[in-house]
């Protein structure tokens, strides 16, 4: 029996700044190499590759899901003191999600911009909500931070709040295995929530780089990102499993 074919839908090109390491062309040259139907792209809180992976996309013969991962704060207009900033995973369903896409990247921008991050809150998302499809998050995402932390109930809340925005239909639970301990702590949550919810589980791997050889030079990237160097890294990954993988190894993760 032959592997029925996944879609990666929450990965990172060269547009994530310092922090992706993959070119767009390559990743749907692979994604096509696999045999995959479609590929998205979620770059950090920017939609700048969605006409590169449109066209890249259309020259392999791959469906192209435009999204971005967004930088989630409480309030966007906070300019004071230390924020806290989320990971949320957005995807375009429709034509008007595409254009919402693109108007909640642009105030994230014009309104929220803090740091150097654009930042997108509750009111924003709100007013952008038609035709987009969220996931959860990786373990940067609000709902992973608070399961983590022991506060399960400031975790269901958080989606509640996903739910009332983008309704049940189109939240999905996102679920990783990438070997990082913590994540299978927040998977064992997920699919809880998932069943107290009636909601739907998604399986995505987090593309950071193209093949597993490409580790190092991802942590170079982020070297540079944090000013740091091979030899004593501020930060890097904890294991090698952020990459573009076949449907093979993605059935066999979650088998």
């Amino acid at each position: 029996m032959s592997t029925a074919g996944c879609a990666h839908l929450h990965v990172h090109s060269e547009y994530s700044l310092l922090d992706g390491a993959c070119k767009i062309e390559k990743l749907a040259a692979r994604a096509a190499e696999f045999g995959q139907p479609a590929l998205g792209l979620t770059d950090h809180g920017v939609m700048n590759g969605a006409v590169e992976l449109h066209e890249a996309c259309r020259k392999h013969g791959v469906k192209p899901i435009l999204g971005l991962e967004a930088y989630f704060v409480d309030d966007r207009r906070a300019r004071d003191g230390r924020v806290e900033r989320n990971h949320l995973t957005l995807v375009a369903e429709t034509e008007q999600g595409f254009r919402n896409l693109v108007k909640l990247s642009s105030a994230g921008f014009s309104e929220g911009l803090h740091r150097g991050k654009p930042g997108v809150d509750l009111e924003l998302l709100q007013s952008h909500a038609e035709g987009v499809i969220c996931l959860t998050g990786c373990l940067a995402s609000r709902t992973s931070r608070r399961i983590a932390e022991g506060k399960p109930k400031a975790a269901r809340a958080h989606l509640d709040e996903l739910v009332q925005i983008f309704g049940p239909e189109d939240v999905y639970f996102e679920l990783q295995r990438n070997g990082v301990a913590e994540q299978e702590q927040v998977n064992e949550a997920m699919r809880g929530f998932a069943a107290e919810m009636g909601g739907k589980l998604v399986a995505t791997a987090d593309v950071h780089y193209l093949r597993k050889e490409d580790y190092h030079h991802h942590t170079a990237l982020l070297c540079v990102q944090t000013k740091s160097t091979l030899a004593a890294p501020k930060m890097s990954f904890e294991t090698n499993e952020f990459y573009l993988k076949s449907s093979e190894e993605m059935a066999e993760a979650f088998a």
